[in-house]
């Protein structure tokens, strides 16, 4: 039976709203991945460290979903949604201002942290407004140009910066965000708000420790690991990651329940969608960077690159993935980062046709991996546990993918001191993904076995 879609022009105006807000945050990182050279260049920052403009977005962007609940329950869906797209437009407008490094990181952080906010929050008002009769294909409805915005967002920024300033790749949320604010701010209806004690000391422990780790990631590879101060910062953040997770599963108030995590298949689906971001963002980061080190070539070129990248996933996703569904989680993943790892030796050949044939390819694998892990954790979790696994999964996506990006800086750094060669660079690249990809392949047939016993 079809489900209705009928709309009243308030609801109509309220997903008008809702879309703009889905796809705010994934055009702006999309179009951010194409426009770090012209960014790097303009502001006199290195390639080594340009990368920490998408990490720190990243690690902000975890934050605020992490967030999201407190804010959510003692303000209000409507003055939250309110709150973070206001936080996303002023730090947008800051961004395009940005004058050295450190103010275009202190200002992606603030845009990351208001992105965090406004993506549970976006689909909590779907879900609290739309009855469960329509709310399918309400969803459905907002994701047609939330698929596509991955796809046009870097030949949309790459046109803007080389014919005009990367600037206006950030000036252009303005727009979107009032219309967005217009239409949404007099159709999100109000609701009850409750008192929601957030375990501030578990996440604050948590957040410090990942900055830790990913200063001393990044010192690994510039001559300062065995440094008396990368040693601590090592030992600290270990230690506060041990003091949150512990202090979180005996506290009666829990930032997250982790309690699904005792599902040995849980574990492993949430690893691979870590695994799958690390490999996914530190590519996209990563290609841009090195080709601009190796080849001047045209930013416009590389944005019509990473958007076949987007056409590859969306005709994986509508063509194959049906297909796929009735197969093992696991190993659609493990199929789709060895594809992924196929790709990128497709694409350190050189020349247009192997990188467009490679992209292609790339974007397909990677496409299916992508659905599977976001869907993967749900088949191990109880019912009571979706909430915090919803959660869960994204914070783990932001992390891949700031792990993804001090990964892609790590590889640029080595290739600016000589220390390899672009090529060892892009097969490190390849290993990495094929590695994870074979380890989805093992969590597969851990996973079979574990079933056929029960």
């Amino acid at each position: 039976m079809k489900q209705s879609l009928d709309l009243t022009i308030s609801e109509k105006k309220l997903v008008f709203a809702m879309t703009i807000s889905s796809i705010l945050p994934l055009l702006d990182s999309s179009i951010v991945n194409v426009i770090l050279p012209a960014i790097s260049n303009d502001i006199n920052a290195s390639y080594a460290y340009i990368q920490w403009a998408i990490t720190i977005y990243m690690l902000a962007c975890a934050a605020g979903i992490l967030l999201s609940p407190y804010i959510h329950e003692n303000f209000g869906l409507k003055n939250a949604w309110v709150s973070s797209i206001l936080v996303f437009l002023i730090s947008s407008i800051l961004v395009g201002f940005s004058y050295n490094l450190v103010s275009l990181i202190l200002f992606r952080c603030l845009q990351g942290f208001g992105a965090g906010i406004l993506i549970p929050i976006t689909q909590s008002i779907i879900a609290t407004h739309f009855a469960k009769q329509r709310l399918k294909p309400v969803m459905a409805l907002i994701a047609i140009p939330s698929v596509f915005a991955p796809a046009l967002g870097p030949v949309f920024g790459a046109i803007l910066s080389e014919q005009l300033n990367w600037r206006i790749a950030f000036f252009i949320n303005i727009p979107l965000a009032l219309l967005a604010f217009f239409f949404g701010g007099t159709t999100i209806p109000e609701n009850k708000t409750s008192k929601y004690n957030m375990n501030i000391y578990v996440f604050m422990t948590f957040l410090i420790a990942l900055i830790l780790f990913f200063i001393t990631i990044k010192n690994i590879t510039s001559g300062h690991f065995f440094d008396i101060s990368n040693i601590i910062m090592l030992v600290l953040g270990i230690g506060l990651m041990m003091v949150s997770l512990v202090t979180n599963n005996k506290s009666d108030n829990k930032l997250i329940d982790l309690s699904a995590f005792n599902c040995h298949q849980y574990s492993l689906a949430i690893i691979m969608g870590f695994l799958t971001s690390v490999i996914f963002f530190g590519f996209m980061i990563f290609f841009p960077l090195i080709q601009a080190i190796n080849d001047h070539i045209s930013i416009t070129y590389i944005g019509m690159l990473l958007a076949l990248q987007g056409v590859g996933a969306w005709l994986a996703r509508k063509f194959v993935y049906k297909s796929l569904s009735e197969i093992n989680s696991f190993l659609i993943i493990g199929i789709g980062l060895i594809i992924s790892a196929i790709s990128i030796l497709i694409i350190q050949v050189g020349g247009s046709a192997s990188e467009i044939i490679g992209f292609t390819v790339r974007g397909s694998g990677l496409g299916v991996a992508t659905i599977a892990v976001l869907s993967s954790p749900f088949e191990f979790c109880e019912k009571n546990q979706i909430k915090d696994t919803s959660a869960i999964t994204r914070v783990i996506q932001q992390i891949g993918g700031a792990f993804g990006s001090v990964l892609s800086g790590i590889l640029i750094n080595l290739t600016l001191d000589q220390i390899i060669s672009v090529n060892c660079a892009y097969q490190i690249m390849f290993f990495l993904s094929l590695v994870f990809g074979i380890i989805a392949v093992i969590a597969y047939i851990f996973s079979y076995r574990v079933n056929t016993k029960s």
